[in-house]
């Protein structure tokens, strides 16, 4: 029986580019995000539920969730037991450098080809790469555990396509409104400055970002916000500078968005992580 109170913590590895994440939740959701990271998750307890590619997945024991970098998803509880799950997040390029690794030089990285997967091979590795990985001194064995897990899900598995499976293409005016939102990401952008760089109405503006990318302009704005803010968390800067520097109101406007989107605040980031302000 899962305990009632909610858990979470994400935290650094001694491997760069991978983050783990625990959790064990009753009541929070996350409403649509993405993340710049690949997300590889094992459903430990409980019941969940997450939208992705325009249809509803459910999250069960021991089945995994698998979240290309920049896809828009949700997530949120499905039972009265809640839902108790772990995730790596590996960085696009841990990703390629362990694939180089593994003799794998496929000319687009990869991307997962479903949302959900029961590998029972899996399992093992996840496992134990998620132990091995609270032991600072061990990185050879972690970054062997590593090489072992992505042979396995990338390699072996039947989860994932090569080259880039990603069924949208964008559009030319949508690659430019994104690198121009990732570029000014802090600034008060108006939706005219966006239709003016494209030359398109605001309405058919808004409307074909949000198909393609999933979130409408500056969702994705806020997005990279959080992003960024979360890098700067491992500088010497108070929170509540990071917030000001970032495009966010204060830094209650900050923590409120950035636990909605990782499920921890700001500062319990920094404190999991042993972050000195």
């Amino acid at each position: 029986m899962l305990k009632r109170q909610e858990f979470a913590e994400l935290c650094k590895t001694p491997i760069a580019g991978v983050e783990r994440f625990s959790a064990c939740l009753f009541h929070h959701g996350f409403s649509k995000h993405f993340h710049d990271a690949y997300t590889i998750g094992i459903n430990d307890g409980g019941r969940g539920q997450f939208l992705c590619r325009g249809r509803l997945h459910f999250a069960v024991p021991n089945v995994f969730h698998l979240i290309n970098p920049g896809e828009v998803h949700t997530g949120e509880v499905h039972s009265d037991r809640g839902w108790a799950f772990r995730n790596f997040y590996i960085s696009s390029e841990q990703l390629q450098a362990a694939l180089l690794h593994l003799d794998w030089e496929p000319s687009e990285l990869p991307c997962f080809s479903q949302p959900t997967t029961d590998d029972p091979a899996l399992r093992p590795k996840f496992e134990a790469l998620f132990s091995s990985l609270t032991d600072p001194k061990a990185l050879l064995q972690q970054q062997s555990l590593l090489l072992d897990f992505i042979a396995q899900l990338f390699c072996h598995g039947s989860a994932t396509d090569f080259p880039d499976c990603r069924p949208t293409q964008l559009s030319k005016s949508v690659q430019d409104i994104k690198a121009y939102l990732e570029a000014y990401y802090s600034e008060n952008i108006t939706i005219d400055t966006l239709a003016n760089l494209v030359n398109l109405s605001p309405s058919y503006l808004i409307r074909s970002f949000r198909q393609q990318i999933g979130l409408p302009p500056h969702s994705y704005q806020r997005h990279w916000q959080i992003l960024q803010a979360k890098r700067s968390l491992y500088t010497s800067q108070s929170l509540a500078e990071i917030a000001a520097e970032h495009g966010f109101y204060d830094q209650s406007h900050l923590t409120r968005h950035f636990k909605r989107m990782f499920g921890v605040t700001p500062g319990e980031y920094r404190k999991d992580n042993f972050i000195q302000d």
